[in-house]
């Protein structure tokens, strides 16, 4: 029995994730470019590209974010979360 809790907690162990950690300055540039993003009422993107087979290929997306959110709220609850996984370590 001892065994296949020892088994059972090591295989829960493997499953796991580990959460990527970074610097405090990596966690700040990572956060602000989100709370950059969730700021945005409109974004999009255009592709262009040529492909020998099937000849040019030409793309086009846009975004409407219709619940933008304050810059300085995302930021704080991205760096709540990351600080609350431990995942800023000084020092790296």
């Amino acid at each position: 029995m001892k065994h296949f809790l020892a088994l059972s907690f090591l295989a829960i162990a493997a499953c796991t994730p580990t959460l990527e950690t970074m610097t405090r300055a990596d966690a700040v540039a990572m956060c602000q470019a989100q709370a950059d993003e969730a700021a945005q009422v409109v974004s999009g993107n255009a592709t262009a590209g040529v492909n020998s087979n099937t000849g040019p290929s030409f793309g086009l997306g846009i975004s409407i974010n219709l619940t933008p959110k304050p810059r300085a709220q995302t930021f704080e609850a991205c760096m709540s979360e990351l600080t609350a996984n431990g995942q800023i370590v000084e020092g790296m």
